[in-house]
């Protein structure tokens, strides 16, 4: 059209002619507008105003779009866009918009084309030569929209060549993609490179890659989230990414950083892509060798790693040592005592727990001990017992009385303190302001112990001081006591401070604060804060007063750590992130990676992250902006916390980094089905994790987790001749092996696992066992070492509770817990975590040894919610069968132990010392008898023998078959004469009996 068009002339209106010389106002050519008239006071404004107009035209290149025409009094308008700012000509031909809007509109466009025509190819490109990323559908996307409205709507009312016409549908097509047309795309590309690849992929491991695995390994959003199941093959994943993206020319091998977390991991990374990739020019990196390296290269030399980093034993001792020397200083010194003696255990009220057995369960679980070592039932009893040690006072703690007042169905009186050398007595009563107990306690029954006892002191004209809860809580607690000592001239003179600092010693406390205060240092230094937010960290803390006296201690082998690197010109892991982090945000250091790739991601912390981010960042300023991240992890088996691992980096991974695609690898190759379908069920009634369906390749149809129930005072039977759980389970699993069909080439293994290493057989067990079954390799591992391994079978140990427990109840110091990442808001977050990975290592089964008169809330969810399990390959005692039957009818959450006496059986608490129920067994056989079957009756659980006894319908206690002159009857167990406690309930003989036969 441009060689053929003749130049169009557009005249003035006739108020332009009084103005301009010529007829014709602007001339239209292929080039552009020019202004025909050289005069008039418009023209020159316009040229002095507008520098865009060059000796009098306007090129089509210059104007942002075509030129548009309106109407007006005095003709019409020809409005111009260029620069992004609008001009108007005014005075033209009242016919100028019928007789050349499309004219202008047509040569508006010719001269577009090209710009038009090579947008759209280079998008094309662009979304077919790689993955189209997040980051570059919003680079092109406002592209598009600035050239969409320079076209539309416009151009649909114009006739165009065939080529324009084409490069527009595609135009619209582009501005109007959804998130349904980007995916279509990557689809596209992706199924492309399978294609493309298949022999790639299907060689680059000893067994061909699933197809989840591929296409992790094409995917390459801007931010990557690779959510792996336990054994489906992540590192496989690793592997085939990187052979890939140099395979496919989009990388070569220096573009590419794989992080793993330890040089065991990362040695382990390397010998795998040898291997399978046969170079050895990708190399795995350690957060270690990346901060030395970005260091070394910003300052031209290698730092000096403290040896610290690398053993922690060493700086465990140094912190030991320094601890040592700082309590040789007085005032340092009386702040330990005082930490020891009120801040070392978290408080708890009672008031707040649902049963008595629940508060008895946290004083157990947290060893709640006095620094003479006694296990105390309250933390006021706790810090009277450290007041009365501290000063010098003899005490007894729960002595008995020294009269004797026991009966045939009472013990003897024990009041919470004595006082040998001064003849005293001291009751804590747990009272508040307004006379109310805890609400798992009977008020008055407590009230009338409570007057029983004084009554009891009065008769026998003994000495007893009276102290209450309500004035713990207003930390009265001591001044009352103090003030009530010297009523009875009770004198009183300080232990030396070598005497408690022996006792410290002895007791471990001092090692255990030395060792926390070695994780502390790391973990505060890590958190980079100024006084104020240390000033928030108090505030936030779970106890602000204990977390600010532990860090006043903590303060002092802070600076002198920080003193002792700087003499030896030595950095620690966390000084290393924190100069890698700031060379690399300051710019002085620029990632030469284009593609970063991080194994285990579940296990990362915070500072560790935030590295990671300033790496893919750190290209933003420079024209190379095209970095991904690749993070390989499985929210499931994150279990370290402890070390300031955070979970929520991977369940909201995307807040973090930004927008991600996530793909999951859900084929396990490693357990079965039916251990994949406990496993899972178990661990997904956490909400705040990520949903999954792990599928396992094995399938098999019966129950793959045996649960084998044995208390540790029950013998051989003829069923089972081994007494021992452990050698019932080695016993079980040797006979499988030798049953099984498909005889294995190599040793089945065996992991003992446990949530503590200590309840695991030591090397001599160990070996011992290795000699009674030689078929079978036998390892033992702690729960935490097991992660990343498998064995053929598990045996699962130590699922008990207390304060080695599982899952763990003991407290988190709350200093460490301030400066550890938020925990989770679902109990047992972690540790249920932890006991889906010890499933998990089995691939083909789990042995799980149970007393369940101790047993771990978690074995009983498995045994109660019916999660399929087999319970019945190994025999069981009654107590073992019935545990839910038999809970203590004091504390109620307790278990009945069976026992022993000199004249017949008896059921004792779990929970004891504190608490000091015991139960008679049946009458008749012995056996455990229950509350459970039928109301107001304890029912004998033999079933072969039956024998009921009613309970008291006045005061709940058992009752026992008495004889009087008129026969025999029913009486309450609490009776005690004319006592105050007493309960003198009767119920006939002949009335129970027709009740039985009811």
């Amino acid at each position: 059209m441009s060689a053929e068009y003749s130049v169009k002339h557009i005249p003035h209106s006739w108020f332009g002619h009084l103005y301009q010389r010529s007829a014709n106002a602007l001339e239209l050519t292929t080039e552009g507008i020019t202004f025909i008239s050289t005069q008039g006071q418009f023209l020159a404004r316009f040229r002095q105003t507008h520098q865009l107009l060059n000796a009098g035209h306007l090129s089509w290149q210059q104007l942002d779009h075509p030129p548009v025409f309106s109407a007006s009094l005095l003709g019409s308008l020809l409005s111009v866009n260029a620069a992004g700012t609008c001009y108007q000509i005014p005075f033209l031909s009242y016919f100028a918009k019928s007789q050349f809007k499309q004219q202008v509109e047509l040569l508006w466009a010719l001269s577009h084309e090209n710009q038009l025509c090579d947008l759209i190819s280079r998008i094309e490109k662009a979304i077919s030569s790689r993955y189209l990323r997040r980051s570059l559908v919003d680079k092109i996307r406002p592209r598009i929209e600035r050239e969409y409205r320079r076209w539309f709507p416009w151009s649909d009312r114009v006739e165009l060549p065939t080529k324009t016409r084409a490069a527009l549908t595609q135009l619209r097509d582009f501005y109007h993609w959804n998130n349904a047309d980007v995916e279509h795309i990557r689809e596209h590309y992706i199924q492309s490179q399978l294609l493309a690849f298949a022999d790639f992929f299907d060689h680059v491991e000893s067994n061909p890659l699933t197809d989840k695995q591929r296409r992790a390994c094409i995917i390459d959003d801007d931010n990557n989230l690779l959510l792996a199941g336990a054994g489906t093959g992540k590192t496989s994943v690793m592997v085939g990414r990187a052979g890939y993206l140099v395979a496919s020319g989009q990388a070569q091998a220096d573009d590419i950083l794989l992080l793993a977390y330890g040089k065991k991991a990362a040695k382990e990374m390397d010998q795998r892509i040898k291997h399978q990739l046969g170079t050895d020019d990708i190399k795995a990196s350690t957060f270690h060798s990346l901060g030395l390296k970005i260091i070394a290269e910003v300052e031209g030399v290698n730092p000096s790693l403290s040896p610290w980093v690398n053993d922690e034993q060493a700086k465990d001792k140094w912190v030991h040592n320094s601890l040592q020397t700082l309590i040789e200083d007085e005032p340092y010194r009386k702040q330990v005592f005082d930490y020891f003696s009120h801040f070392y255990y978290v408080e708890k009220n009672p008031f707040e727990f649902t049963t008595e057995g629940d508060y008895f369960e946290y004083l157990n679980d947290n060893d709640i001990r006095s620094l003479k070592g006694e296990r105390v039932k309250s933390f006021a009893e706790l810090y009277i017992a450290n007041w009365l040690f501290i000063n010098g006072i003899e005490y007894q703690y729960e002595a008995k009385y020294e009269y004797d007042v026991s009966t045939v169905d009472f013990r003897q009186y024990q009041a919470d303190f004595y006082l040998p050398q001064h003849h005293v007595y001291i009751e804590y009563y747990a009272i508040d302001g307004a006379n109310n107990t805890a609400p798992y306690i009977d008020n008055a029954a407590y009230f009338a112990s409570m007057e029983w006892q004084r009554q009891l002191h009065k008769k026998h004209q003994t000495n007893c001081i009276e102290l209450f809860y309500y004035q713990h809580k207003k930390n009265q607690l001591i001044n009352r006591l103090e003030q009530a000592l010297t009523v009875f001239k009770v004198n009183y003179s300080p232990l030396p401070d070598d005497a408690i600092l022996a006792t410290l010693h002895k007791l471990g406390r001092v090692t255990e604060l030395a060792k926390l205060f070695s994780q502390l240092i790391g973990l505060y230094k890590a958190a980079c804060v100024d006084e104020k937010g240390l000033e928030q960290v108090f505030a936030n803390a779970g106890d602000p007063q204990q977390t600010r006296k532990a860090f006043e201690l903590l303060q002092p082998i802070l600076q002198q750590y920080q003193q002792h690197l700087s003499a030896s010109g030595d950095i620690d892991f966390e000084d290393m992130i924190a100069k890698a982090l700031g060379y690399l945000q300051s710019g002085q250091y620029v990632s030469p990676w284009r593609y970063i790739m991080v194994d285990e991601f579940q296990d990362i912390s915070e500072p560790r992250a935030r590295l990671v981010r300033a790496l893919r960042d750190s290209r933003a300023n420079t024209s190379n902006t095209d970095t991904s991240l690749f993070c390989v992890g499985d929210d499931w088996q994150a279990i370290y916390r402890f070390s300031g691992a955070d979970v929520s980096l991977t369940t909201q991974f995307s807040r973090y980094f930004g927008n991600t695609t996530e793909t999951y690898l859900d084929l396990t190759f490693r357990f079965n089905n039916r251990i994949g379908e406990v496993a899972s069920a178990f661990v997904s009634k956490n909400p705040n994790q990520i949903n999954k369906n792990i599928h396992s390749l094995v399938q098999v149809v019966d129950p793959a987790i045996s649960i084998l129930r044995r208390g540790a005072n029950e013998g051989a039977t003829k069923d089972e001749p081994s007494s021992n759980a452990l050698e019932q389970a080695l016993n079980a699993l040797s006979v499988r092996v030798a049953k099984a069909t498909d005889k294995p080439t190599t040793k089945p293994t065996v992991y003992l696992l446990a949530r503590f290493w200590f309840q695991l057989p030591d090397k001599d067990l160990l070996r011992q066992l290795t000699v009674n079954y030689p078929m079978l390799v036998i390892e033992c591992l702690s729960f935490h070492a097991s992660k990343g391994k498998e064995a053929d079978y598990v045996v699962i140990m130590g699922l008990t509770q207390g304060i080695h427990g599982f899952p763990s109840k003991k407290m988190t110091p709350p200093i460490l817990d301030a400066f550890l990442p938020q925990a989770e808001d679902f109990e047992f977050a972690e540790e249920r975590r932890l006991f889906y990975v010890a499933l998990t290592r089995a691939k083909h089964r789990v042995y799980v040894l149970a007393d369940m008169t101790n047993a771990s809330p978690f074995l009983v969810e498995l045994i109660q919610q019916h999660y399929a399990i087999e319970q019945n390959e190994f025999s069981r005692s009654l107590v073992q069968t019935l545990f839910e039957q038999i809970k203590c009818a004091q504390c109620t959450t307790g278990t009945l132990i069976p026992g022993t006496g000199k004249f017949k059986s008896f059921f004792s608490c779990s929970h004891s010392p504190l608490c000091d129920h015991k139960q008679a067994g049946c009458d008749l056989c012995g056996s455990p008898m229950t509350r459970k079957r039928a109301k107001g009756f304890t029912i004998c659980l033999n079933d072969n023998c039956g024998h009921m006894a009613p309970l008291c319908n006045i005061c709940g206690a058992d009752m026992t078959l008495r004889e009087s002159a008129r026969g025999a009857f029913w009486g309450c167990k609490n009776y005690r004469g004319n006592s105050g406690l007493s309960c003198s309930h009767t119920i006939a003989t002949e009335k129970i009996t027709r009740l039985q036969a009811h």
